[in-house]
């Protein structure tokens, strides 16, 4: 179980709220000292979110956020107001590893699909609901929709993961917040993660055992030393349940003498991509008679007209739990969103993703761009 810190910044402050009804508390810790500190207790991963830009001011906190990214080596995911794909692309390139959406996720599937598109593995959707509804604009508005109608399209958009959080009360028990994320947790097969519902070291003890949950986003209960960051990364690592795996990419190794099984991801917008499948399934086979090499909407026959979209979604994560390894071929990967959700299934799933680009796929004087 991965935990999060998370450091909410307003008016270059760090705040946190105990209350939804409530004022903002904020404190004497800088976002800098609290980044440095939550970095010297051993955080994997932080987010940050501005909260001006969540509301809609003028004035942000963006400029100080890009400072933060630049101290630290540890991955930063960003939240708080991103509704552009400019914004979304700004972020990245300013060094976010991962960038959050919220409201925009929910009324924009387009941008969504475009960023997942762009940005593989490096979006999230902030999915916030209250008496069972999904809520937009900074939870103020109450959609028609439970977290059951949205989820696994989301998931067909190619995001890496959903943040989900109770807004009924901040301060109130969190077993109908859990039983709800939990529940959404077995409809995707890509990260999920709580936000909200620790509180006590108790919390971190009870969510670890929960299967499907991979992570809480912890804010008040850090920045207020109401539990220590240490303690609750011991308390998180004694049970790993459903840990979001490590992706590694790097070159396929020649000379594998074993059986091995491994997927090429699809790519269904770029015909170029396509023809380096096929001549990178020939290389790898020529030099390694035992790997079998899957090329899914090359092999496998769907009838598309029969097949409803989560249908054929489940023909491909039949195969790609079957893989050893999952292959990508990382020119066109921008443009293909199916190939996004593949990433985050195999991903959420703990199998390898190898990285290589089209000059790998494909040699001699075959060898070109398209």
């Amino acid at each position: 179980m991965m935990i999060i810190p998370e450091i909410q910044i307003q008016d270059g402050k760090v705040i946190t709220r105990a209350a939804i009804e409530g004022d903002d508390i904020v404190h004497d810790i800088s976002p800098r000292q609290a980044v440095q500190n939550f970095v010297a207790d051993g955080a994997q991963m932080l987010q940050i979110v501005d909260i001006d830009a969540a509301r809609s001011k003028p004035a942000n906190n963006a400029e100080l956020i890009k400072e933060l990214l630049n101290e630290i080596d540890i991955p930063v995911q960003v939240a708080g107001g991103i509704r552009t794909l400019a914004q979304i692309n700004d972020w990245f390139e300013a060094g976010a590893a991962r960038v959050v959406l919220g409201t925009i996720a929910i009324t924009d599937s387009p941008l969504v699909v475009e960023a997942a598109s762009r940005h593989p593995g490096g979006i999230i959707v902030h999915l916030a609901t209250r008496g069972g509804y999904v809520m937009i604009d900074g939870w103020k508005t109450q959609t028609a929709f439970m977290p059951k109608d949205l989820v696994r399209d989301l998931q067909m958009t190619g995001i890496a993961g959903i943040v989900h959080k109770g807004t009924e009360r901040l301060d109130s028990g969190t077993d109908e917040v859990l039983a709800l994320t939990e529940q959404l947790s077995h409809d995707v097969s890509i990260p999920v993660y709580t936000s909200g519902t620790v509180r006590t070291l108790d919390d971190i003890a009870k969510q670890r055992y929960l299967p499907n949950i991979n992570g809480a986003i912890i804010s008040h209960a850090l920045i207020t030393g109401e539990i220590a960051l240490k303690d609750a990364l011991q308390i998180a690592a004694e049970k790993e349940t459903n840990l979001e795996p490590e992706s590694i990419t790097h070159n396929v190794n020649m000379g594998i003498h074993h059986g091995v099984r491994a997927y090429l991801a699809a790519y269904n917008s770029s015909q170029a991509a396509r023809v380096w499948n096929l001549a990178l399934r020939d290389m790898i086979t020529e030099d390694n008679p035992y790997m079998e090499i899957l090329i899914p909407q090359h092999d496998l026959e769907f009838d598309l007209e029969k097949l409803t979209q989560r249908e054929l979604q489940a023909c491909y994560e039949d195969e790609l739990d079957k893989a050893d390894i999952v292959i990508v071929i990382l020119e066109g990967v921008e443009a293909e969103a199916w190939t996004g959700f593949e990433c985050g299934f195999a991903r959420a799933r703990g199998k390898y993703i190898y990285g290589i680009t089209s000059d790998q796929a494909v040699k001699g004087p075959s060898q070109q761009r398209f």
